[in-house]
């Protein structure tokens, strides 16, 4: 199972209020639960194949202690759709607050192991904390991990 992570409106809040900026509530968490599976950096963050600027934007957010979460992520690389870096011949969750019409029309390949959860921290700053409690537990106990 991959994973592929955006940053802004997933797991730090881009909303204009006093959450602007700030970690989501269960973020820890949530690096935690994901710890058994493989990464990647699926953010306009890292677009290129160089993961150093998601991971320095992830480190001020987090304690030193999570730093290691943060550098195993892997880099991806894509243009224009986020749905080029993913690998479609895996399973696979992407995690994003954004899926633009274009990339819709690329998921309706997904297979049953294949699926995208839009994250919304604006309506639901709880969202990463139930998507850990829920999901990834799940997965995990799916998945052996």
């Amino acid at each position: 199972m991959k994973i592929y992570l955006d940053i802004d409106g997933t797991m730090i809040h881009e909303d204009l209020t006093e959450n602007y900026c700030k970690p989501a509530k269960g973020l820890l968490e949530f690096l935690e639960a994901l710890r058994p599976y493989d990464t990647y950096w699926l953010t306009t963050h890292c677009t290129d194949g160089n993961p150093e600027g998601a991971r320095r934007i992830m480190k001020e957010k987090v304690p030193e202690a999570y730093h290691a979460d943060i550098d195993r992520i892997k880099p991806t690389v894509w243009q224009d759709l986020k749905t080029k870096g993913i690998d479609f011949s895996s399973d696979f969750i992407w995690f994003d607050n954004d899926i633009y019409v274009g990339e819709w029309e690329v998921l309706k390949q997904c297979t049953d192991n294949q699926s995208v959860i839009e994250v919304d921290l604006r309506s639901n700053p709880n969202h990463l904390i139930e998507l850990t409690n829920d999901l990834l537990v799940e997965l995990q106990k799916q998945y052996g991990k």
